[in-house]
């Protein structure tokens, strides 16, 4: 049975792909900084455990942003060397990169340059899984961002990844490199009230305005999704699809466990 007709909903407000936005205090906190980091530039830190909504949030924060103002560039892979760190820092900028690691320096520098100054848009380098950069990669971040005697700011660098990354750059190796930050956030994830809003939200948006899940399962779910928000999202689908082929109008701590161990997440 088709779960969506079956609760009357018109999408699945818990599919990853949508775009509804839910404003959590982590999501108000979070996009106040980027706000400053944009206009300050400079360099930012991002973290949070999986599932916590941290990629959701900066996925709003750059949709919002004038594209003719800002260029945002994306790199997911971060397990590389400097050298190909610069190379795929080059090609994202759109530059052909250069053989050496030196002649990859000063292309990225240039371009970023040329970019600020000449097309005044302002280059926006988002690193994810930055937990596993190399080490040597946080000393070129510097050198990178430093123009004029470092006077000046051209680009803002965020990185992205797990809360180790924070713990790594308490270092004492990473000194130089924390007194460049401009903004260092973790992303903590829902608060029970929080999240009871947010499935209620979610619903709403679908359209549903009468209750699907009872009070103890709704609980029972937020408990075991701990404060990830995927984990949530994911629970409350599977609930879905079992509740319509049970023919159930309401959700129960029953379709829970059962959508749990079906799930084995936990």
């Amino acid at each position: 049975m088709d779960y969506l007709m079956y609760y009357g909903m018109t999408h699945n407000p818990f599919d990853k792909s949508v775009k509804t936005v839910i404003k959590t205090i982590d999501h108000q906190e979070l996009t106040f900084r980027l706000n400053y980091l944009v206009q300050t530039l400079g360099l930012g830190i991002v973290t949070g455990r999986p599932g916590t909504g941290k990629t959701i949030i900066l996925r709003d924060f750059v949709g919002q942003l004038d594209q003719n103002q800002y260029r945002v560039n994306y790199l997911p892979l971060s397990t590389v060397s400097v050298s190909d760190f610069y190379s795929q820092l080059a090609i994202s900028l759109g530059i052909e990169p250069a053989y050496r690691k030196a002649q990859k320096f000063r292309q990225i520098q240039e371009r970023i340059a040329e970019m600020h100054d000449i097309e005044r848009v302002t280059p926006i380098l988002i690193i994810d899984e930055a937990q596993y950069l190399n080490g040597a990669i946080f000393d070129e971040l510097m050198l990178i961002t430093n123009f004029e005697m470092d006077a000046e700011k051209k680009c803002v660098i965020i990185l992205v990844g797990l809360p180790a990354l924070a713990q790594r750059i308490q270092r004492a190796q990473f000194e130089a490199f924390r007194q460049r930050l401009t903004i260092n956030y973790q992303v903590i994830g829902m608060e029970n009230k929080e999240a009871v809003q947010y499935v209620n939200d979610k619903f709403k948006a679908a359209g549903v305005l009468s209750p699907v899940i009872n009070e103890e399962a709704l609980k029972t779910i937020i408990k075991q999704a701990g404060e990830s928000i995927r984990r949530l999202d994911l629970i409350i689908t599977q609930c879905l699809i079992l509740g319509a082929n049970k023919q159930q109008r309401i959700i129960d701590n029953e379709i829970v466990f059962e959508a749990n161990t079906e799930l084995a997440l936990f």
